[in-house]
């Protein structure tokens, strides 16, 4: 059952997720905590598989950790949670991508200096020093 109460989820399981996310995202359990307006401690007994926490708080954490809602139980019950970085970079492409648009329409139209460094910066990123 969805949610169900502590002896339904594998605690275990659900630290070692928890804590692999929060670690992906970089952050530490004083952030996680910050974000989800909880205690360090509550952190530190989830992701020791010390208690399960409420449903309420298990939002929040899932919002901090952004994972979507019912995450946290689902990956208690074994799934995998339907979150994640896939659909954080999805949200974020659409901005990042106008960003770099408008980068490039600046420098299309400048003739000098801004122009030669952009390029010679692409060109060490992409390990092409003389052009392609």
């Amino acid at each position: 059952m969805l949610g169900g109460m502590a002896g339904d989820v594998d605690r275990e399981r659900v630290a070692k997720y928890a804590v692999a996310r929060r670690g992906s995202l970089g952050l530490t359990q004083e952030q996680v905590a910050e974000r989800a307006g909880v205690t360090v401690k509550t952190i530190y007994n989830l992701e020791s598989g010390e208690r399960w926490p409420q449903a309420r708080t298990r939002a929040a954490v899932e919002e901090a950790l952004r994972w979507r809602p019912g995450d946290l139980a689902r990956v208690g019950e074994g799934g995998e949670p339907l979150g994640g970085r896939d659909r954080d970079a999805a949200d974020e492409l659409p901005r990042e991508l106008a960003e770099l648009n408008a980068y490039f329409a600046d420098l299309r139209t400048d003739p000098g200096e801004k122009r030669r460094l952009a390029l010679a910066f692409l060109r060490a990123l992409y390990g092409e020093p003389d052009g392609r």
